[in-house]
């Protein structure tokens, strides 16, 4: 339900955030009948307001578009050994 933006600091979690695969499916807001009903309207200003803001989607995002472009580069090699042999002659 909060998500780490960086140390100490939190925010509501908004659908597009990173999360731990492990945690697939789980909920993200709570029940509406768990919830007093003077907060109720909560609910709804999130769903209306706030999480819409954070759909990031990968087609939409050059720099997350590009995840796993580069993986056939280094596929028979570890890729710390592949950025090392592109590195061999700096200095």
């Amino acid at each position: 339900m909060l998500f780490e933006t960086r140390k100490n600091y939190r925010r509501l979690f908004r659908p597009g955030d990173s999360y731990d695969l492990r945690r697939e499916g789980s909920k993200i807001t709570p029940e509406r009948e768990d919830v007093p009903a003077k907060y109720a309207s909560l609910l709804d200003w999130y769903a209306r307001e706030f999480a819409p803001r954070g759909l990031a989607k990968a087609e939409n995002d050059p720099l997350l578009a590009l995840r796993g472009s580069g993986k056939k580069l280094w596929a028979d090699e570890h890729a710390d050994q592949y950025v090392s042999r592109l590195r061999q002659g700096w200095e």
